[in-house]
């Protein structure tokens, strides 16, 4: 493997990772504060971008797997393993841009890596709800369903845009200039509906319930899922706007 010197903290922070005056995805502020130090032994030791987007689904894979477990401590696990899921999405971008190495396949096994990974989150969430016995097994069932067709639905809408985007030789129409309220009722929900924000909050919500006897997490996930299924149903229409007009 070629190795590459290794930045300072610092300089990946401020060099390498994406700035945004208002993150979407929430839980960006927290991952980007730890995935540098994943990036830099990573490329020290020279593992390829791709490498770190096949480890990243190993550890969503394992994560959803030990957190289906029903035991506390393996809970504890899954969701120290699906934090690290996210942290290293942000650190294969970082190597990416250190190392300087990117391709068209390195964009695609990242999206396939949220597609694999999703899916079994809510169901390894879904498992952990019914085993907690608080609400209906039907109930639970249903918004899981539901939460996770509007993710794929959701994907399933980026991966056309790019299509769109890269046939049609030009971006997505981007919204103009929004009132304030509007702005900031549109960020609220695209954070709220944003699947990382969902996946890495919802253990943390589940714990709490596990220990304080409440179903904050099983509502956190009805609202995700409410909003979820908003913003898709919403996205659709303007794709159809979009077909229409071609």
């Amino acid at each position: 493997m070629n190795r590459t010197q290794a930045p300072s903290y610092r300089t990946i922070r401020r060099d390498f990772q994406p700035h945004s005056a208002v993150e979407d995805i929430v839980v960006d502020h927290y991952a980007k504060l730890l995935s540098p130090l994943f990036t830099r032994i990573l490329v020290a030791r020279g593992v390829t971008p791709n490498s770190v987007t096949i480890l990243m689904i190993v550890f969503g894979i394992m994560g959803a797997c030990i957190f289906a477990i029903p035991s506390i401590w393996c809970k504890i696990c899954g969701l120290i393993f699906i934090h690290l899921w996210y942290i290293l999405d942000c650190s294969d971008g970082e190597v990416a841009r250190i190392t300087r190495k990117f391709s068209k396949f390195g964009t695609e096994l990242d999206f396939a890596a949220h597609v694999v990974c999703h899916p079994l989150f809510n169901l390894a969430f879904t498992i952990g709800l019914i085993g907690l016995a608080r609400q209906s097994t039907a109930m639970i069932l249903c918004v899981s369903v539901l939460s996770i067709s509007a993710e794929l639905m959701l994907r399933n809408q980026v991966a056309f845009q790019q299509i769109y985007s890269l046939k049609m030789q030009s971006s997505f129409n981007a919204p103009g200039r929004r009132p304030l309220l509007k702005q900031i009722a549109v960020t609220l929900l695209n954070a709220l509906s944003m699947y990382p924000n969902f996946a890495l909050v919802f253990p943390i919500l589940f714990l709490v319930d596990c220990f304080a006897g409440t179903s904050v997490a099983f509502y956190y996930m009805c609202l995700h899922t409410a909003i979820s299924c908003v913003v898709a149903v919403r996205a659709s229409f303007k794709w159809i706007k979009v077909m229409a007009g071609m």
